[in-house]
């Protein structure tokens, strides 16, 4: 999609990216804040969450929420938030023709929320049926308890659901006013930027935050190997559950993370990928799911999915295998080519509209405050070579790397530390 960045430092001290896109009919917004759950009070892991529920409530102008939401929304504009362990963000999607009036009511929303007690019980209350509901991923249970025992700033629904009662409203203001200031604030725009921009830094510039203080910290997690593997028995579910979790030695670099998201499209991606494929051959596996993120220090990336319990072990030494191989440069030059291609399809195929143009220039924005170079992506793609393909599979694999594998389900039908010896063997020494 065609378009231009531009990064801009308000006097405030908030940064934004303008992502202009001269022929779009819509405008984009985020606004992001490093305010996470990791700066929850100890004992009251989901005031951050709560707090972000009350943020688009009742304010100075509009002091009902249905009033507020009956006013953004009357043109079809659409609002959201949401809380992850690092940040919080604020997204909304309008017309063009309604982007001043938008941003106009985002700005309010943040700078004059009124907190007002009877819109934190219920919010509090809704948080509660969000994480009832969430209880039931079994998949994203055992993620968050793998997380947390690793040494992230995670924890689980059901510890999450027991801390709910002792958050306050006190609490929840005490929040955002730590948290909500302009240093402190991030913002991405997309769309046609030209006719608007004077308006949007002017009233960007004038929102009522604090001033004061810096971009708060992320915090320095301690990331460890857990030796033993995670078990969660449930009777009621036959198949396996199961997440194989890994943290590079260090943070990747702009090359390393390219590389690695490439390997991994090769690997698992397509129905004819190295693990996937092969999987899909053989009736081992329906789906295999797979991803990378980044905490403080490290880049994790795992594999996971379910599968029915005869088909965990050969599945477990086909992943093994491939991983090994990989490692030693055993593909060829011809699916070296394939997998160049995909990427470069994929890519073009994946930033059709504003909001996913956004997303592209979030994290690197978000964590670094920088322009990612997203132009340079097809370039990146035709000069990736095989070596640098092996060398991600060999950060990857490194037989220092803190790693955990967890299980949930029909536990006492499979041989959980076996499964772990059997990964454990996908190494590479360096």
């Amino acid at each position: 999609m065609k378009h231009s960045v531009e990064m801009v430092e308000l006097k405030n001290g908030g940064k934004g990216l303008l992502i202009n896109v001269p022929d779009s009919s819509v405008m984009n917004f985020d606004f992001n804040f490093r305010a996470g759950d990791y700066l929850s009070p100890k004992g009251k892991w989901d005031t951050a969450h709560v707090m972000e529920h009350m943020l688009f409530g009742a304010n100075e102008r509009y002091r009902k929420s249905s009033n507020f939401s009956k006013e953004f929304s009357k043109n079809g504009a659409y609002s959201n938030a949401l809380t992850e362990t690092y940040h919080m963000s604020y997204v909304a999607e309008c017309a063009d023709f309604e982007a001043e009036r938008i941003l106009d009511l985002l700005c309010l929303g943040l700078e004059s929320p009124l907190f007002l007690e009877n819109e934190f019980n219920a919010e509090k209350a809704n948080v509660r049926e969000e994480l009832k509901g969430l209880k039931n991923n079994h998949f994203g249970e055992l993620s968050l308890k793998i997380c947390e025992t690793m040494g992230q700033y995670d924890l689980t629904i059901g510890d999450r659901i027991r801390q709910l009662d002792s958050i306050r409203i006190t609490d929840v203001k005490n929040h955002y006013h730590k948290t909500h200031t302009t240093p402190n604030m991030r913002f991405m725009i997309g769309g046609n930027i030209t006719k608007h921009r004077d308006a949007i830094i002017e009233r960007i510039e004038s929102i009522k935050l604090v001033k004061d203080g810096n971009r708060i910290p992320l915090p320095n997690e301690n990331i460890i190997n857990v030796v033993k593997p995670i078990c969660l028995k449930n009777k009621t579910v036959e198949n396996i559950y199961y997440r194989w979790e890994n943290a590079t030695p260090r943070l990747l670099d702009d090359k390393e993370e390219f590389a690695v998201d490439v390997l991994f499209g090769m690997l698992l991606d397509t129905l004819h990928s190295r693990i996937f494929g092969k999987a899909r051959e053989q009736g081992l596996a329906y789906h295999i799911a797979h991803g990378r993120y980044r905490i403080s220090n490290r880049h994790i990336w795992w594999i996971g999915g379910q599968v029915i319990p005869t088909n965990i072990q050969p599945l477990f030494e086909l992943i093994k295998k491939v991983l090994v191989d990989v490692s030693n440069g055993l593909f060829s030059d011809e699916e070296m080519v394939a997998t160049k291609q995909y990427a470069l399809g994929n890519f073009q195929r994946g930033f059709q509209t504003v909001s996913q143009l956004l997303s592209a220039y979030g994290d690197q924005f978000v964590y670094n405050d920088q322009i990612e170079k997203f132009f340079e992506i097809p370039k990146r793609i035709d000069n990736l070579s095989s070596i640098d393909i092996i060398n991600a599979a060999r950060i990857c694999l490194n037989e220092i790397r803190p790693s955990v594998l967890g299980f949930y389900g029909a536990i006492n039908d499979i041989k959980p530390t076996t499964l772990k010896k059997c990964l454990d063997n996908a190494v590479y020494k360096v």
